[in-house]
């Protein structure tokens, strides 16, 4: 995404200037802990992604990680592509996705498809999203990814004529009109409690 240009201290500001230095870095010195490459970048300022959705979705098919700094809102459609492509969303504050999607990405399943790393600790602490995320054993890794592709029919529609397989799964839609009427359900029922 853009931003993270400013002087002021910010969570996307922090983050380029890790991944810079990440970059920087290279294999030579062992941070890598086996991986090819630790950080990648995709700058989508001034619309440049609008069109061209491979610049931005090629990096996540390759990555294990996916960050989701908030910018002019909590929420990201980023956090959506990345778990299209596979990719292990990290969160920096719960009103990203947490708080907001719960009847796609379920609360109480978090851990088990994200990460999450608080953007204080990481602004203001010092804490780098590197070694937090180097720390997570291979395994664990592997289960999440399996978990985000779980995810996937639950964040996208559906074709009204797709396969029978996929017809079983409920899609982004069916999620959000079993909210709504759940939603609805409780304040009837509040309702009557009240009269």
């Amino acid at each position: 995404g853009g931003g993270g240009l400013s002087s002021a201290p910010n969570i996307r500001r922090s983050i380029r200037i890790e991944c810079d230095n990440s970059s920087s870095v290279g294999n030579g010195n062992g941070n890598s802990v086996g991986y090819e490459k630790l950080c990648d970048t995709v700058d989508c300022s001034n619309g440049v992604c609008e069109h061209d959705p491979i610049r931005f979705m090629k990096p996540m098919l390759g990555a294990n990680f996916c960050l989701q700094p908030p910018g002019d809102t909590p929420t990201r459609k980023s956090t959506f592509d990345a778990i299209l492509a596979g990719c292990i969303p990290v969160f920096f504050e719960d009103l990203s996705a947490k708080l907001q999607y719960s009847w796609h990405l379920p609360e109480n399943e978090f851990e088990s498809f994200s990460v999450t790393i608080p953007k204080e600790d990481v602004v203001f602490r010092g804490l780098k999203i590197l070694d937090v995320l180097q720390r997570i054993p291979r395994a664990r890794v592997r289960r999440m990814r399996e978990k985000v592709l779980e995810l996937i029919p639950r964040v996208v529609y559906r074709k009204h004529n797709s396969s029978p397989g996929l017809r079983t799964k409920k899609d982004a839609f069916d999620l959000t009109i079993d909210g709504t009427l759940d939603k609805i359900r409780t304040r009837l029922q509040e309702l009557d409690f009240v009269l």
